[in-house]
């Protein structure tokens, strides 16, 4: 996106902002499609943006959805995704969850434990129905290169691959229940095409070596994602080429296996990191000893991920002054408005010396994980518009909160006549 673009946006919803570019999604979606077999599906994991004008690019394209609560489910079935391509995955979900997914008839329950399969199929048979169900696997080895592992360490997520045969035992014989296939999610953040597909040639193996066991038909079998994008110095780009090639070689010696199993892969950041900025207006630059800092007008409260809120290894994201690229840099840090000193979205960053108030500051790379990620009642700011510029045009997705949100939901005691005398003062 062009600078006068981005100053234009800047100048027509105000900051914070997010905003989207549509032919970079378009793009990043063709890129991954391009690496599949024709017989798998892409299902956008709606967690990593929930905008439902987002979801809705998606389904013109072709994807599936993922997705992990009540909400989600809503948002996707706003979009306009039939319930055949939708699939749950969550290692809570409620009652009301599980009776919501039997109510749509989405296609599968990914469920995480013997118990929650159990809860699916009582659910199911008090309504004279059977629950779709795939099991989650949590593997005894972890995916080595990814950013973020999500197998072979202590997690709540699946059920333990330790005890998988007992589990799957158990379930095949549950009344309400119909087993169709298996989930599996090793990492997230992977950089390493070959790591990826020797994670999927294991989930692939594991994953027939227990239909065949336990006799059920693999009718489903999700591999998970973990296609990653490169944010800090010195991180490469996923190789998918390289990506490509080695996928079409597991499927030259698995296809005629999985003839009519439904493959299905996950991806969020990978299809919306790199399309996304964040915009803040700087409010005012001042020095602390001898730190110089610039304080914006939005911070980790909605941008959590490049505040690095939980982490423990400090990295920036790319950020730069709107107009101010190229010129002497000096040691900056951008913070927000919050009365916490980890408000912090910029640590120690290279930023033009000539930053002042009114000057905006775009932080690349914000598609993913941005607003949806943070959080964004702490000191009751209003929410930031999201914008997506898709054929030249720019589309509100989200508009700027109001004051007046912050008060949303909440109610005065209403026994005691000096609070409802007050309350009615304020509103």
């Amino acid at each position: 996106m062009k600078e006068e673009e981005i100053r234009g946006l800047a100048s027509r919803y105000g900051t914070p902002l997010y905003s989207y570019d549509g032919e970079i999604i378009h793009r990043q979606y063709r890129l991954l499609r391009g690496c599949l077999p024709e017989a798998f599906d892409i299902f956008y994991s709606v967690k990593c943006n929930p905008l439902a004008g987002v979801c809705g690019l998606f389904r013109q394209w072709g994807a599936r959805i993922e997705v992990a609560s009540l909400g989600e489910l809503h948002i996707a079935l706003s979009a306009g995704f039939r319930p055949r391509d939708i699939v749950f995955t969550s290692p809570g979900k409620t009652r009301a969850e599980l009776e919501a997914a039997l109510d749509h008839g989405i296609y599968s329950i990914n469920v995480e434990s013997v118990a929650e399969a159990a809860l699916a199929g009582e659910l199911a048979l008090a309504r004279g129905e059977t629950a779709r169900i795939a099991v989650r696997i949590h593997p005894n080895s972890g995916m080595q290169g990814a950013g973020l592992k999500m197998a072979g360490v202590p997690t709540p997520f699946g059920i333990d691959q330790t005890g998988i045969d007992e589990a799957i035992a158990a379930i095949s014989a549950m009344p309400g229940v119909a087993l169709i296939g298996l989930h599996v999610f090793t990492g997230s953040q992977i950089l390493d095409a070959d790591v990826i597909v020797r994670g999927m040639r294991d989930t692939i193996n594991l994953a027939l070596e227990l239909s065949e066991r336990h006799g059920f038909g693999l009718q489903f079998l999700d591999l998970g994602g973990g296609f990653g994008v490169p944010y800090f110095a010195g991180e490469t780009a996923l190789d998918t080429d390289r990506l490509r090639e080695g996928i079409l070689e597991l499927w030259e010696e698995y296809g005629a296996r999985l003839a009519g199993t439904r493959i299905g892969v996950e991806s969020g950041r990978f299809l919306m990191a790199e399309s996304g900025v964040f915009l803040t207006k700087a409010l005012y630059v001042k020095e602390c000893k001898g730190a110089k800092f610039v304080v914006c007008d939005g911070g980790s409260n909605h941008h959590a991920a490049s505040a690095f809120l939980g982490r423990y290894v400090r990295n920036n994201f790319p950020m730069h002054v709107l107009g101010k690229e190229g010129g002497p840099a000096v040691e900056t840090n951008v913070v927000g408005c919050l009365c916490t000193p980890t408000d912090v979205i910029g640590q120690r960053v290279g930023l033009s010396a000539d930053v002042e108030p009114e000057d905006i500051v775009v932080v690349s790379k914000s598609g993913a994980y941005g607003l949806t990620h943070s959080p964004t009642m702490f000191l009751s700011h209003a929410l930031p518009a999201e914008v997506l510029v898709w054929e030249g045009e720019a589309h509100l997705l989200r508009e700027r909160g109001k004051t007046e949100d912050a008060m949303r939901g909440q109610r005065m005691p209403a026994a005691n006549p000096a609070f409802r005398d007050d309350y009615a003062r304020t509103v």
